[in-house]
């Protein structure tokens, strides 16, 4: 009975440290998952250098439900840096916020409110290529919590097999940083290989930018060819007042795609609302809010092009889980490829005889530039450098060509 005992003894004390391991993972799991999610947490720029956390809270409660205030103060002075961070419970709070805030004042200051911009996308490298999508989702969902969407990209020679590597969306960004360290440890195995674990841009998401909360256009897509301005207004008046509508022809005078201006954002909002279905000919139109135009934007690019807000300040996500929540600024994987905005060359009206021919820019977007109908694209001359003038000389004179081509660039507003 005593042998017995003893032998038995042990087995019990090595099933505790697994069992407790297991349930502090599962109470680890809950707790990021409690969180708010994705989304849900605005940058408040702009504050008098007096304002207190009180402050910031009177201002937010009757937008609704607040889940942290984090005023950011000068670690040598203790005085505030003029900025915060406020996430709420939800992300529909945090796009009210942002509508209600920007441009608000406070204790005579005006107010700058924008998204914060918290990652919540892994890009997964050196993935076996023999992997199916179901063998890659057991063992990430094994990892951490909040796993939304996978996305292993497949090879198009060979759809039996990847091209070693995805993409993974996370419900918040305290889930994927607990997901990328713990896939960053060196025991971490795909199948024997070790895997490439950074942050991702965002794909397809909103931009609930400052600016974009002033957006009072449709970016409407798949128009079928023969349709007239007159009957895309026609058929979104029902949502409020249109004051234009604009149809930048294509290659041969054909597009697919255009403009529609309302006087009120309230009538953009209900226009792209999900229950909200389009349909000219039979055909289907994809309907989206324009992309906003960027405070600074270099010369030649059309006015709604992505990018990182002005207001982007990195600080550590909130919920005391530290990490980079921000990944390096590029425009790599990040670019929906499936549903893009065109970059638009030229300024003012079409000048005649001239038409609108896409090209396709560097990185994989369509553009397009204005041309004579029959006239083929010279092809760039090989740059010279002039020894006694250098790059900037007499020899860069042509450039004036380039700045009056550049000043025809269409502004929708």
């Amino acid at each position: 009975m005593n042998r017995s005992r003893v032998n038995t003894e042990p087995l019990e004390d090595d099933e505790k440290p697994t069992a407790s391991v297991q349930e502090d993972e599962k109470e680890k799991h809950a707790q990021l998952l409690a969180l708010p999610p994705h989304g849900s947490e605005v940058f408040i720029g702009g504050l008098p250098k007096d304002a207190l956390e009180d402050d910031l809270r009177d201002l937010c409660d009757p937008i609704g439900e607040i889940f942290e205030i984090r005023l950011m103060k000068d670690k040598d002075s203790g005085e505030s840096k003029g900025f915060a961070f406020v996430a709420f419970k939800s992300k529909e709070i945090a796009q009210k916020a942002i509508e209600e805030l920007h441009s608000k004042e406070l204790k005579g200051k005006t107010l700058r409110c924008s998204l914060s911009e918290t990652k919540n996308r892994l890009f997964i490298g050196n993935v076996p290529k023999s992997w199916t999508e179901d063998e890659f989702r057991k063992v990430i969902e094994e990892v951490g919590p909040g796993v939304e969407l996978i996305e292993l990209i497949k090879d198009p020679q060979n759809p039996a097999r990847n091209r070693g590597f995805a993409f993974i969306l996370y419900y918040n960004n305290a889930c994927a940083d607990y997901s990328r360290q713990k896939m960053l440890n060196a025991n971490f195995k795909l199948d024997g290989n070790t895997p490439t674990v950074s942050w991702a841009d965002p794909k397809g998401t909103p931009d609930h930018s400052a600016a974009a909360a002033q957006v009072k256009a449709l970016y409407v897509k798949n128009i079928p060819e023969n349709t007239s301005t007159e009957q895309l207004k026609e058929l979104f008046m029902r949502h409020g007042e249109v004051t234009k509508v604009v149809m930048p022809p294509g290659k041969a005078g054909k597009r697919d795609f255009g403009f529609i201006h309302y006087a009120e954002r309230s009538s953009a909002l209900k226009a792209v609302k999900d229950s909200e279905k389009y349909e000219i000919d039979g055909q289907m139109l994809e309907v989206v809010l324009a992309k906003p135009q960027a405070d600074k934007k270099p010369d030649g690019v059309y006015p709604y092009t992505a990018g990182l807000h002005p207001n982007h300040v990195p600080h550590p996500s909130y919920g005391g889980f530290a990490g980079s929540p921000y990944g390096s600024v590029s425009a790599g994987f990040g670019v929906s490829a499936s549903f893009q905005q065109p970059v638009i060359y030229g300024r003012g009206p079409m000048p005649a005889g001239m038409h609108m021919v896409p090209m396709v820019l560097p990185d994989g977007r369509i553009g397009y530039v204005l041309q004579q109908p029959g006239v083929q694209m010279p092809l760039p001359r090989p740059r010279r450098v002039d020894r006694n003038n250098g790059p900037g000389g007499p020899g860069r004179a042509g450039s004036s060509g380039d700045d009056v081509n550049r000043s025809r660039r269409y502004r929708p507003y």
